[in-house]
């Protein structure tokens, strides 16, 4: 009787610890994720300028091995490289917006014309449908000058967070390169990260853009308004994965079906970027990257809505890089290991 008693304390001993390990990541994980939310002011610009960064680096290792100039000027001119493009983004972001402003009243008034024609249509063909539906006073009352103006002051306050973002960015970026002389990186976990991060980064920069270029053809050559800003969300958009190429082809449609109606373009609006988007990020791209970040299509999935809940759309665009540096730690990691094969796609053995 006291062996057995004795013999079964182990594993009562054993299933405590592994109930107490599990609570405790579980309270660490959450923790930690209120922790994300709440410093989300700070963390986002702070990793947004160490991503950029993380693209600085090589390019001025590049220059510098070119060149043999001093590393100050090398420093400037990567910089110079990597801001002017991001510097041209915001500025066509604020053009756009401005744009926008002053074309929506026009689609306001062209929307309320095609809801009285649909509402007279629907008269005549004497279909039995509610009075509410048929007068649509929901989408009236939102289109109406107070829903309408109070909409326009939430894009002016958005466009302000993002001014002050890249105010933070460009103040952390700044930090950064002033220090980065100083200490020389040795260790091959984070020279891995910062290649493997920095190659994707600029793959998928490039890519971006020449698919923003193509999409903008197609949009100019079909007379659609405010071409240069969905061409700009195009490349925005492309890096939310999956996701963003889809948003990026139906946020025109509206405004060329107020315009073409269901015409010939409207047709084009719609399957020709739908085809280049395919082409370029579903084809060309894998191929050049490779293995790339290494991640599997739900993981990418998932990581986008965990960083989307906690960061907002600034997590949804860093959700990928962050993912594929955590997986590169997970798996450099004895015990991690596995998960980093789970993150990957890959059952562990």
């Amino acid at each position: 009787m006291n062996k057995k008693n004795i013999s079964s304390v182990p594993t009562g001993i054993n299933t405590y610890n592994k109930i107490n390990t599990l609570c405790l990541t579980i309270i660490a994980a959450v923790s930690i994720t209120l922790a994300l939310i709440y410093t989300r002011t700070i963390l986002v610009p702070l990793v947004i300028s160490v991503f950029i960064f993380v693209m600085i680096t090589p390019l001025i290792r590049y220059i510098k091995y070119f060149t043999r100039w001093p590393k100050w000027i090398c420093i400037l001119i990567a910089t110079i490289i990597v801001l002017v493009p991001l510097v041209l983004v915001i500025i066509f972001i604020a053009n756009s917006i401005s744009n926008f402003a002053q074309e929506a009243f026009t689609y306001r008034i062209r929307l309320l014309e095609l809801l009285n024609h649909f509402t007279a249509f629907l008269k005549s063909q004497k279909i039995p449908i509610p009075d509410e539906m048929l007068t649509f006073s929901s989408i009236r009352e939102v289109l109406s000058a107070p829903y309408y103006t109070k909409l326009l002051r939430g894009v002016g306050s958005n466009a302000m967070t993002f001014i002050s973002y890249s105010f933070l960015v460009f103040i952390f970026l700044f930090f950064f390169l002033i220090g980065s002389g100083r200490t020389k990186i040795t260790n091959n976990l984070i020279k891995e990260i910062q290649n493997k991060i920095s190659a994707y980064l600029y793959i998928h920069i490039i890519m971006s853009l020449i698919t923003g270029f193509c999409v903008w053809v197609v949009y100019v050559s079909c007379g659609l308004d405010l071409a240069v800003m969905f061409a700009v969300l195009t490349v925005l958009l492309n890096f939310i994965p999956n996701i963003g190429s889809v948003i990026s082809v139906v946020l025109p449609l509206p405004i060329a079906f107020l315009q073409f109606g269901w015409g010939v373009k409207f047709v084009l609006i719609l399957l020709l970027p739908s085809i280049i988007q395919f082409v370029l990020g579903s084809l060309i791209e894998p191929k050049i990257l490779g293995e790339g970040v290494d991640l599997h299509p739900v993981t990418i999935i998932g990581s986008l809505i965990f960083w989307g809940l906690v960061w907002g759309i600034p997590g949804a665009f860093m959700a990928v890089p962050m993912t594929a540096a955590f997986r590169i730690v997970l798996e450099k990691i004895e015990p991690t290991r596995p998960f980093a094969e789970l993150l990957a796609g890959r059952l562990p053995k």
